[in-house]
């Protein structure tokens, strides 16, 4: 898939080109109709900010992350129930850009770590029975139920690495031997899986 850079302000757009240049990534100062279908779109947020709803329509339908350079969990939320597959700080490490391209890549949704737990937090039900979990649980060991309880209440890894006294990779391993049994994709649609 094409690679497409678009922002209005040309020195955040020349740090995501040097980032990026492997990619040989399109760069724009605003949308266009002629963006390859499908391509992967990395968005700074204020350019979406006067398009119509039929544009937005259209513009959602490839893999876009939205960047922003003052993020916030409410903007996130409205990007994503558009059809966002990520968001993001526009200033973030170069990591975490390559990142994004990956999963957007493989057609897997990016948030930062912070907003995850955000939104684990917000669809968290405290007074979920614990019985529907365990039944889900039921395909897994009882070190890894440990880990999906927590994963699914929106602890980070190196929490669950100090609480159950196991290192952070053991919790990864743990992680994606949950999400490969309960075939889901990440932390959040565990945390979905869990208390809905």
């Amino acid at each position: 898939m094409k690679l497409y850079l678009i922002s209005d302000d040309i020195t955040l757009r020349s740090r995501w080109i040097g980032i990026l240049s492997s990619l040989r990534p399109t760069t724009l100062s605003a949308f266009s109709s002629e963006i390859e279908s499908p391509s992967i779109i990395m968005v700074l947020d204020r350019v979406l900010n006067n398009l119509s709803d039929d544009v937005l329509n259209i513009f959602f339908k490839h893999h876009v992350m939205v960047l922003s350079m003052t993020p916030n969990f409410n903007e996130a939320q409205k990007y994503l129930s558009l059809g966002a597959m990520g968001y993001g700080n526009a200033m973030m490490h170069e990591s975490h850009l390559h990142s994004v391209y990956q999963a957007l890549e493989e057609g897997k949704i990016w948030l930062h770590p912070d907003f995850i737990t955000l939104m684990i937090s917000q669809i968290h039900d405290h007074n979920d029975t614990k019985e529907k979990s365990l039944t889900i649980l039921d395909a897994l060991s009882q070190r890894e139920r440990e880990v999906a309880i927590m994963l699914g209440d929106g602890a980070t890894h190196q929490e669950i690495s100090d609480a159950l006294d196991i290192t952070v990779r053991t919790v990864k391993a743990h992680a994606t031997s949950i999400y490969q049994k309960l075939d889901v994709k990440d932390r959040l649609a565990l945390s979905l899986l869990l208390h809905t």
